[in-house]
């Protein structure tokens, strides 16, 4: 098939494209990327997986026993610095690698949460579960993403 293009409408052709010729280059196209393997995760790190489910735990021991038992601040100042010195040290190791800006971001905003239920607890009091939500949250997200790599680990070794 060809589509043929006329110059000012007096009928004359400028330049004919074959139809084939187009579709093969189309396809030709898509081939040379699937050998290319694109990375948009860092790798899978067991050590920070097992760094981030300990801060956690931490992190649950503490909520559950100021929720259960209104505890105040001063007993638990010291497990808010070891948290907070959990997540720095996952921080430093999770910008050791590339492509790694979404854990960096949620390390940090789970950083910036603890600050503040630890600002709640020490100038107001006891807080709530609902109070905690957001710094469980943060530590859910952190535990997927962590999940999801280490999946694509595991699918990426299959595959080899």
């Amino acid at each position: 098939m060809k589509f043929i293009t006329t110059c000012g409408g007096s009928g004359t052709t400028r330049r004919s494209i074959r139809l084939p010729q187009l579709t093969g280059v189309g396809l030709f196209l898509p081939l040379l990327f699937v050998g290319c393997a694109v990375v948009f995760v860092s790798s899978y790190d067991q050590v920070t997986d097992q760094q981030i489910q300990d801060a956690a735990k931490m992190t649950e021991v503490l909520i559950g026993d100021v929720v259960a038992n209104g505890t105040s601040y001063r007993q638990h100042a010291k497990d808010y610095q070891e948290i907070d010195g959990a997540l720095g040290a996952l921080e430093m190791r999770a910008a050791n690698y590339q492509n790694n800006e979404a854990e960096i971001k949620l390390i940090q905003d789970l950083r910036a949460a603890m600050r503040n239920l630890r600002r709640i607890h020490k100038e107001i009091g006891p807080f709530r579960q609902a109070e905690a939500e957001g710094v469980r949250s943060l530590f859910r997200s952190l535990i997927h993403h962590e999940l999801s790599k280490k999946r694509s680990a595991s699918l990426n070794k299959t595959t080899q």
